[in-house]
């Protein structure tokens, strides 16, 4: 019985998971690996000989399910909430992780931060991965001596998530990848103009400035602090700039917002650069973002830089890489003419003929 269980558990190749009523998801690979150490002990140490199968099945199982809230995990990750979004930043940080890892929601009992510090604790972790803003704010307030890497976390400068335990990913590739991709994609753009919020998106927006130039971008960068001063931000914009970028501002961005832009691309020949492919899909010109995927990746490179012995201190904030998205028909409505080199390049994805 037990050679045949061992034999099913080496062949079988699966990425799902299991999820106690405890909240702790974990990967079937660790279960497992768990699973074939404990039938070669009970095979050495019980010496059981049963004709009954059933009796000898219940046994087994009584004692994997006994041990497995005690399964510890290198890595325990915990999303802010059950978004798709996080699970594809998870299947991204899998593919370059294959080190054990549990997987904990906010929600529920584990809403209460003493209880999800307690069931992150019970993992005895060596590294936290924290999925979403929420979850690293949690996190960082429970833990100053287990490593933090936070990802899918909107601002994490502002939101002052990094310190001496706890580093991470940026939501969107660096302002200079994206003002240079722009630039590449429409070599006739020089002035772009944005509007921004100072509390939310001021030091990325410190850190565009500085990179405009050397990209041969002027930045005309108009600062707000309430939702009413949009209006007049955008009209200011609109008398300087060749184009629009919109950045993942809340104070700024909106329906409304989009839907006023994208009729001053086509009237007024402004083109809308986006932070995200979903605008180069409702008819934005182009936009340079990374995939949900690939900030998981990038989560997992640090991690990896963690277990083998790198300090916290000493790694910044990461950028993940970006991809430009550019929507054809868009760009000659609005009077501007993507470059042939940019649009034989391989890594660019093309909306529209």
């Amino acid at each position: 019985m037990f050679g045949t269980l061992n034999r099913y558990i080496d062949e079988t190749k699966t990425n799902e998971s299991l999820t106690l009523k405890n909240g702790v998801t974990y990967d079937f690979s660790t279960v497992f690996c768990r699973l074939q150490l404990l039938c070669e002990r009970l095979a050495e140490k019980m010496q059981l000989r049963c004709h009954s199968g059933r009796v000898l099945v219940c046994l087994v199982g009584l004692i994997i399910f006994a041990q497995l809230p005690a399964i510890a995990a290198d890595v325990v990750a915990v999303k802010s909430r059950e978004l798709g979004v996080y699970d594809k930043a998870i299947d991204g940080f899998k593919q370059d992780y294959s080190g054990s890892l549990s997987i904990l929601v906010m929600g529920g009992d584990l809403s209460d931060p003493g209880k999800l510090a307690s069931a992150v604790k019970s993992q005895g972790p060596k590294v936290i991965l924290a999925v979403g803003l929420g979850a690293a704010k949690a996190l960082k307030a429970e833990f100053s001596d287990i490593p933090i890497v936070f990802v899918m976390a909107m601002n994490p400068v502002q939101s002052k998530l990094r310190s001496n335990n706890a580093t991470g990913v940026y939501l969107e590739p660096t302002a200079h990848d994206q003002l240079k991709a722009f630039r590449e994609a429409l070599p006739e753009v020089r002035r772009i103009g944005v509007i921004y919020d100072a509390r939310r998106t001021g030091s990325f927006i410190k850190a565009a400035a500085k990179s405009a130039a050397t990209v041969g971008i002027t930045l005309i960068a108009v600062k707000i602090s309430q939702k009413k001063d949009v209006p007049a931000a955008l009209n200011e914009v609109i008398k300087r700039a060749d184009a629009l970028w919109l950045i993942r501002d809340a104070t700024v961005m909106s329906r409304e917002f989009f839907k006023r832009t994208l009729i001053l691309q086509f009237e007024k020949k402004i083109p809308l650069l986006a932070y995200s492919p979903m605008f180069v899909k409702k008819l934005a010109v182009c936009s340079f973002a990374s995939s949900y995927s690939d900030q998981g990746k990038k989560a997992a490179e640090i991690v990896k830089k963690i277990l083998s012995g790198g300090n916290v201190a000493d790694i910044p904030i990461q950028a993940p890489s970006g991809t430009l998205t550019v929507n054809i028909n868009s760009a000659a409505k609005a009077g501007v003419k993507i470059s042939p080199e940019v649009l034989k390049r391989p890594d660019v994805v093309r909306v529209g003929k």
